[in-house]
């Protein structure tokens, strides 16, 4: 009986989570270049909640039927299935991601966020220095982008505020709140903006660069340029609300009627071996 309360209190949140998606990505999103190429949008927080709250599982579920429904619902374009596996993988990757990272840090006393985000800046800075201009990433019929010097030297002043911005934020919510709000469920800060990173990493700079060369003929390296800037400019804002929402979720009654994913049955299964020791 429990059991089965359980598993429907997680189809309600899980239906929860797919409509604040479906209203995070069609109505608060700001698009640029032709339909569904780039966009700036948080229509994926819903999803790693869940993916983290619930497991991958009901992730997968909630990330595939919120965009399937979007679609269905407020079209734009053609009907395309590789959005549907981008959706699917934001339920997915955070929980695996967010486990591996909080495994590794068990051994090691540094963050892996900080020299990750330095690696990703020498690497945009190397883009944009060995090119001197690339194709339009909004319209092939418009001439290139060219990246004077002025341009460099603006990215690179841009990016440097970026990212030492994001090290301080992240090491003053280490610090501050590592001790003080819940991290059963999205890990420290400095984990959980780590997982998001590198969820944006694998689905947004390069399985969404793949799909839309072949869908749409963007250039590959410049689709990657634009994720990876836009995964900067939204990793504050997603790790902010989301370890804000883990920490309210942690301590309700929903948190601690359902647990946490895959654990419940291995604290079962040792709670019935210690009452059966001690008969």
């Amino acid at each position: 009986m429990k059991h089965a309360r359980n598993i429907v209190t997680a189809i309600t949140l899980s239906g929860l989570f797919i409509a604040l998606s479906v209203i995070l990505q069609r109505f608060l999103v700001i698009p640029f270049g032709m339909p569904s190429l780039y966009r700036l949008s948080l229509g994926n927080v819903p999803i790693i909640m869940a993916s983290l709250f619930l497991g991958p599982i009901y992730g997968a579920i909630v990330g595939a039927a919120s965009d399937l429904l979007g679609a269905t619902l407020f079209p734009v374009g053609n009907f395309l299935i590789w959005p549907i596996i981008s959706s699917t993988l934001y339920g997915i990757v955070p929980w695996l991601f967010l486990k591996l990272i909080t495994l590794i840090n068990r051994n090691t006393k540094f963050p892996m966020l900080y020299p990750f985000l330095g690696v990703m800046f020498i690497i945009l800075e190397l883009f944009i220095f060995l090119n001197n201009e690339v194709r339009h990433p909004f319209d092939k019929t418009l001439p290139p982008l060219v990246f004077t010097t002025g341009v460099r030297i603006i990215f690179t002043a841009v990016m440097i505020i970026l990212i030492i911005g994001l090290i301080l934020i992240f090491h003053y919510l280490e610090k501050r709140y590592k001790n003080v709000v819940e991290t059963r469920y999205t890990g420290t800060p400095t984990e959980l903006a780590f997982s998001i990173l590198l969820m944006a990493l694998v689905v947004d700079v390069l399985y969404s660069s793949w799909w839309k060369m072949h869908a749409f003929g963007s250039d590959f390296l410049v689709s990657v340029f634009f994720h990876t800037a836009i995964m900067f400019i939204l990793l504050p804002l997603q790790t902010s609300i989301l370890a804000i929402l883990g920490n309210v979720y942690a301590k309700s009654s929903v948190a601690r009627m359902l647990g946490e994913p895959f654990k419940k049955e291995v604290m079962g299964s040792e709670t019935n071996e210690t009452e059966n020791s001690e008969k």
